[in-house]
Order: structure tokens, then C-alpha cells, then sequence
């Protein structure tokens, strides 16, 4: 079944209060925003890692107080709020982003993301069962809060990414593990909204990341929110405005080739503002890479790997920005990266090593760059 496909772009230029709560009215008011009347609802913003709102790695907590206050107005009864950080404690990483304060002061619920409830995917392509966030399984409506960034691994990211939040913490990296190459990464988290499908998504383009996102990119004005029923419909429309071609993006692609996840691009219509005013002039991209893996089980092993560090970037690790949090050590699903005598920043064994990048998104110090490299042997 296809949902709808509206995307609404309204202008809104910065994060003055009165002024989104002006915008989001405008932009919900035509969407087929859900009928809230005594639902539970649950708001999930990208908490990415404890970072503060102005480096823009995370939804603003102004966006959070306003949707809070509209979802209040449409009547719902009991509002939750909640994400799942990668590898830091969920409290810590709301906190300095402003999100846990933007609940607690705005009269919604903290939610707590530790607790797992088993979720079958009878639809599945490559995934027939997730542990999701308990809170994100009861409420009866799920919408969907990201920051519009670019993205090492998926090259943007947006509504649908941001639902990989649902998996508690750490349990993030069994998915890599299991899912390392881009294509087949892009087509667990189709999956993953099959599981627990979004409702509604409102995102933060006020303040956008460019380049080397999602955490250590760099702030772009933007100066609009964004809004869809649809997380696809969304996705392909902001990730078009900042000049990528949609289809490039690895789970658009893949739900635009499959007709379980009921997405048709040929279905969008754009409501509110003109997008041509929001067009940035210039927006840096993750440079987008066309792999095709189809021949890994027809060639040597020795070969498949020569052709993988010729054509996928690798993380290089910079010692004199390297501050030790040993965050990415912690977070890498491949157990490739280590602390040895002497080094500052921490080795890598690029043998190991999946490529999954989770590690530069959680360098808090931007120690780290992605590089191609035609040899190169492992080392710890």
C-alpha cells in the first residue's frame, strides 16, 4: 500500500519560538497530519551523541518544544520522547544536546530506550524479527524528528535513518556486523520501518550539516522545516534540495526497486513554499561512490580485498586531534581498532575492518578522515 506522498516545505529562518510554532501550523495544516485525540505519541529527535545544538549534529531543541506543543494542541494524551545513542548513556547525550531539558520543561515524557521488546517482520527482505524500544512498540503513533545532515555510510540522512534510534544502544553494531556493505545496510532499515512504521516526520532544516556529517560536518542555513507522512517521500525530496541525486542514496534506491516498502517518487507533490528559495548555492557532499560487489563470491579472496581498498574509503586515524575518549574503540562492531603503546590515536586493523564508519561518527574531535588507499597492510 502506498502512503501519502505530500511533502510540505514551509520557511522558517531561525529557531525563535513564535516563529516555528507559526511554520509548523502552516506545514501540518494541509499533510494529513495524524489525528492525535487521545493517542499516545511517541517524538523521536536525532540524539546522535552529546553534542551541542549549535554544531547541528542533532534535532534543536526548539524544534522539540514546538512539536511538543503542536502534538499537545491536536489533543494527544499522553506524549513520550526518546532515542537511542550509539554508545554514550542516554541521558548524557540528551542532555548536552538540550533535548532532555526541551521534554522535561515542555511537560512530555523522557522515554527510556534500554528495554527491548521483540518485533516480527513477517515482510522482511533481510530481516524477520528486531528488538525495537519498548517505548517506540506501545505508542500509538511514531513521528519521526531528524536533522537534515549528510552521512558517511548512507551519504544523507533523514527521516528514515533516524528511526535506526529504535535499536537500544550497542545493539546497533550487531547490525553492522551483519550488514556491512552499503546496499544491504540500506535495505535492513527498509526493514526496520516495515517493523515499526513511521506516522508522520518533521524535520529540522533550519540549520543543516554539510560535509563530513553526521557528527563532525559543518553548520549551512538552511532556513526551512520539512514535513511528510511519508519518511521516503521526504527523504528523496530534502535529500534532492541540497543536490544529491536521490536514487544515490543507498535506502532510497533500494525501496524505489522494491514495491514491499510502497514508495513511488512519481507520487510526490510539494505543498507550501516555492523550494527553489531554499536551493543552497553550494552544499558540501559525501562524495558518492557506485560499488557493485556482485563478483565478491566469483574472484580469490586476495583480489576481492585489493579491489575494496582501492574503491571504499578507510578511516585514518589523526593523532594530534585524537583526545583518546576511545568512543570509536567502544562503538566499532568489528573489534578492529585499538590503543597500543606509544600512540595517541588509536590502530587500526584494516583486515577487520567493515567499513561501517561508525567509528567517524562518534569521533567527537574530527580525528578522523575517510581515505582511499590501493595497498596497505593491517596493522594494530
Amino acid at each position: 500500500m502506498m502512503a501519502d506522498h505530500r511533502v510540505g516545505l514551509q520557511a522558517c529562518p531561525d529557531y525563535d519560538d513564535s516563529r516555528l510554532d507559526t511554520a509548523l501550523a502552516e506545514l501540518c495544516a494541509g499533510l494529513g497530519f495524524p489525528d492525535l485525540r487521545g493517542k499516545t505519541v511517541l517524538l523521536k529527535p536525532n540524539i546522535l551523541l552529546a553534542s551541542a545544538p549549535e554544531r547541528c549534529a542533532t534535532t534543536h531543541p526548539a524544534v522539540l518544544r514546538a512539536v511538543i506543543r503542536l502534538v499537545q494542541q491536536r489533543g494527544a494524551s499522553r506524549i513520550l520522547v526518546g532515542d537511542a545513542p550509539g554508545w554514550q548513556p542516554q541521558d548524557l547525550a540528551a542532555s548536552k544536546a538540550g533535548l532532555l531539558a526541551a521534554t522535561q520543561d515542555s511537560g512530555a515524557e523522557w522515554s527510556d530506550f534500554s528495554q527491548a521488546v521483540e518485533v516480527d517482520v513477517p515482510a522482511g527482505k533481510v530481516v524477520r524479527r528486531f528488538q525495537l524500544a519498548a517505548p517506540a512498540v506501545g505508542a500509538d503513533v511514531v513521528i519521526s524528528l531528524p536533522k537534515l545532515k549528510t552521512h558517511g555510510l548512507m551519504y544523507f540522512t533523514g527521516a528514515l535513518k533516524n528511526m535506526f534510534g529504535l535499536i537500544p544502544g550497542l545493539q546497533k553494531s550487531a547490525f553492522h556486523m551483519r550488514f556491512p556493505g552499503r546496499a544491504d545496510f540500506a535495505v535492513m532499515l527498509n526493514d526496520l520501518q516495515l517493523a515499526r512504521p513511521t506516522h508522520f516526520a518533521i524535520m529540522d532544516g533550519v540549520m543543516a550539516m554539510q560535509g563530513h556529517g553526521p557528527n563532525n560536518g559543518t553548520p549551512c542555513h538552511l532556513g526551512l522545516l520539512l514535513a511528510s507522512p511519508s519518511v521516503y517521500a521526504l527523504d528523496w525530496v530534502a535529500a534532492g534540495l541540497i543536490g544529491y541525486s536521490s536514487a544515490d542514496v543507498p535506502y532510497l534506491r533500494e525501496a524505489l526497486e522494491d514495491t514491499r516498502y510502497g514508495f513511488d517518487p512519481a507520487l510526490i507533490s510539494l505543498q507550501g513554499d516555492d523550494i527553489e528559495q531554499f536551493r543552497p548555492k553550494r552544499f558540501e557532499l559525501i562524495k558518492v561512490l557506485h560499488e557493485n560487489d556482485i563478483f565478491r563470491s566469483h574472484m580469490p579472496a586476495w583480489i576481492h580485498r585489493l579491489f575494496k581498498n582501492l574503491l571504499v574509503p578507510r578511516p585514518v586515524f589523526f593523532e594530534h586531534k585524537c583526545v583518546h575518549c576511545a568512543a570509536c574503540v567502544k562503538i566499532c562492531p568489528a573489534k578492529a581498532l585499538a590503543f597500543v603503546s606509544g600512540k595517541q590515536a588509536p590502530a587500526v586493523d584494516y583486515e577487520a575492518c567493515i567499513r561501517c564508519y561508525c567509528c567517524d561518527e562518534v569521533c567527537p574531535a574530527d580525528a578522523i578522515a575517510l581515505k582511499k588507499f590501493l595497498y596497505g597492510r593491517s596493522r594494530r
